[in-house]
């Protein structure tokens, strides 16, 4: 049974290119599901011309891009996919897409995005990080390439902690990794960084012991193929990225956690790092 009956795309409003549009039309056919297409604008009165008033205006501005959005849905309706709209005036948009993909009930958010520079990583909460951190569902961050040849589904799991959060989150990574996997009919591979001495023994404890020795055992773990299980000693943030390059995965998937408070506004976490390393399309799930 597909995860993804309902599927969220946030259309930008910048561009005429709608690479996360395509993608959840495509994604909305296999899985028989709906798509609602979720949109923010917002002018300020001095950039709404002749309105006679910021209510006329207001409408216009509406009216214009909902009649926009019907146009970019329409190749799509006609192959038959389900397509809603869901339209908001408001300025926080980031804040926006959190609130109406809750009250859609998504079982997965699609959104493009695009290379952001290190600085600004380094000093914003940029769009595509403070949605996945803070969305209901699943994110699917899409990349438009010119041209990608994607081999793999390449899920990217923490095997060495030991705490309930983490082990979760791997296991929640695996359940969308081999959703995507069945999707596209791409084989699933996994990527795990490690230390230099990692400890297994956590995972090695519930699994009968595989004739070929730990990492066999740990691949039948996580139910995939002994040569898909990629084991390289060093630093996630490096060692994702290259394999993801080296395997030319189609999508990686990852585990982003949720945080509150203080630490929820700080940047800099191993996902966001990764983040802006891949050249392909990335399946977050919190």
């Amino acid at each position: 049974m597909s995860l993804y009956k309902k599927l969220f795309v946030v259309i930008d409003p910048t561009t005429e290119k709608q690479p996360a549009l395509t993608r959840a039309a495509d994604i909305g056919t296999k899985s028989k599901g709906k798509v609602t297409a979720f949109s923010a604008v917002y002018k300020a009165i001095e950039e709404m011309g002749d309105a006679s008033s910021r209510k006329m205006g207001k409408q216009a501005v509406l009216k214009e891009w909902k009649a926009k959005v019907t146009e970019l849905a329409a190749p799509y309706k006609a192959k038959g996919v389900r397509i809603a709209q869901s339209c908001f005036w408001t300025s926080d948009w980031y804040a926006a897409v959190s609130r109406a993909a809750l009250r859609a009930e998504a079982d997965l958010v699609v959104k493009s995005t695009f290379r952001h520079g290190k600085l600004q990583r380094l000093l914003h909460s940029t769009s595509d990080f403070t949605i996945m951190r803070h969305s209901p569902a699943p994110v699917l961050l899409v990349r438009d390439r010119k041209s990608f040849s994607g081999k793999i589904i390449l899920a990217a799991l923490d095997i060495e902690s030991k705490d309930e959060g983490h082990i979760g989150l791997n296991n929640a990574v695996m359940k969308h990794a081999h959703q995507m996997a069945a999707f596209t009919g791409l084989p699933l591979h996994v990527i795990a960084a490690t230390s230099r001495k990692p400890d297994f023994s956590h995972i090695l404890a519930g699994e009968e012991q595989h004739p070929d020795g730990d990492e066999a055992t740990i691949a039948h773990a996580f139910d995939v193929e002994r040569a898909n299980l990629h084991i390289v000693r060093g630093d996630a943030k490096r060692v994702i990225p290259e394999q993801a390059n080296l395997l030319k995965a189609d999508i990686v998937v990852l585990g982003v956690s949720k945080r509150s408070g203080a630490q929820g506004v700080l940047v800099g976490t191993t996902a966001q790092k990764i983040l802006d390393k891949l050249d392909c399309d990335v399946l977050a799930v919190n």
